[in-house]
């Protein structure tokens, strides 16, 4: 069994604003991040207003949180993987 300091479910902006805040008050906890959603959290908001009329597709231009913010503050992160059950 992994022992974590911190088990984030959802993996939407809610979950990234707990990485960040966790992060803003404990440096070494251990952090992960799990969640169905395939992507990090992305500007829902803008896919309505530019994404529809580009031709070429940039997914971090979208991204609310950069992937390698997770990497750079040690956040186990996993995407597509749903949580079925907690001990």
């Amino acid at each position: 069994m992994i022992q974590r300091d911190y088990l984030i479910i959802g993996t939407g902006i809610g979950g990234a604003c707990a990485c960040e805040t966790i992060r803003k008050h404990d440096k070494r906890g251990s952090v992960t991040l799990v969640g169905t959603e395939a992507y990090a959290p992305y500007k829902r908001w803008l896919l309505s207003k530019s994404f529809l009329r580009e031709k070429t597709i940039v997914p971090r231009k979208y991204a609310e949180v950069d992937g390698r913010w997770y990497s750079a503050h040690k956040i186990d992160v996993r995407f597509n993987t749903a949580v079925t059950q907690l001990n």
